[in-house]
């Protein structure tokens, strides 16, 4: 059966585009392995596949087309996959690399493309990593896979805890001191706007269906769900996202502390109930505010 996921225009590295595909399918079927991927791919394990992932080698042209075949990709994408695999073979030829670049650049002028490493990846599409790094805040903070578990009010299981600390050790984003005292860095989560796209969709998805969650499990003294239905127009969406932005940099700034007692998600949604009417006709009529 061919697969279809993830969009494979949105990436400039062939190796994420694969993470992705696997993250989507651990994200929706926790049973699903790299061996089973294997077995659809033909392949004897899952030596081949992970290193690839890995990126200790890149795949040969009989697995180009296997994968080729498992994703069931067009004929024009199936190029730009093969174009994406050459890309990466010729990193080590900064001239060649340039050449290959511009290649993509004019055959896939209008697609925005993204890479990003795989612990990256998992940090930012799965919402219980950066809770953990905030969690550092907390009083009496233990970096113990149970004492994590039983402080989220969201399951997550203790293998994905340790996981999740062992990534955010790897990407220096958390740290042990002299002292012994675990704490925050900066790391290296290097990203631009939209290289991380999928991972940041993927994440807010988790976080509204944990705000969902919220409605019934925690106490109106704990939480703040409120919205407001408006007539805007679309032409001042960049300055409605200004406003946004500066209310939550000064939010975090009067209120984030080192000595919290709880890990608050903040969330602001802006977003389209209709679709934009054509000139000449007739204003909708503002609604209601609702608490």
């Amino acid at each position: 059966m061919a697969t279809h996921y993830p969009k494979l225009n949105q990436f400039l590295d062939y190796r994420t585009f694969l993470i992705a595909h696997a993250q989507e399918q651990k994200r929706k079927n926790p049973q699903w392995s790299y061996g089973a991927w294997a077995k659809r791919l033909g392949l004897g394990g899952t030596a081949t596949i992970t290193r690839i992932i890995h990126g200790d080698r890149h795949p040969g042209p009989k697995l180009v087309d296997k994968l080729v075949g498992y994703f069931g990709f067009s004929a024009r994408e199936a190029e730009y996959f093969r174009d994406l695999v050459q890309l990466d073979k010729l990193k080590t030829d900064p001239k060649t690399n340039t050449l290959m670049l511009e290649k993509l650049g004019k055959k896939y002028s209008t697609e925005s493309r993204r890479s990003v490493d795989e612990k990256t990846f998992q940090t930012i599409s799965n919402w219980y990593f950066l809770t953990i790094r905030e969690m550092l805040r907390l009083h009496h903070f233990r970096l113990d896979a149970n004492w994590i578990a039983n402080m989220l009010r969201f399951k997550v299981n203790l293998r994905q805890i340790s996981h999740a600390i062992q990534i955010l050790q790897d990407l220096n984003l958390i740290t042990v001191d002299s002292n012994g005292k675990v704490v925050q860095r900066e790391g290296r989560l290097e990203t631009s706007n939209d290289i991380a796209s999928e991972a940041i969709k993927r994440y807010h998805e988790e976080m509204l269906e944990n705000a969902k969650n919220s409605l019934r499990n925690a106490s109106a003294d704990e939480r703040e769900v409120s919205s407001q239905t408006l007539a805007l127009n679309s032409k001042n969406m960049g300055r409605a996202k200004e406003l946004i932005r500066e209310f939550q940099e000064r939010f975090a700034e009067v209120l984030e502390e080192d000595q919290g007692d709880q890990v608050y998600q903040f969330q602001i949604q802006l977003f389209p109930l209709t679709h934009r009417s054509a000139a000449g006709e007739p204003s909708p009529t503002p609604g209601a505010t609702t608490h």
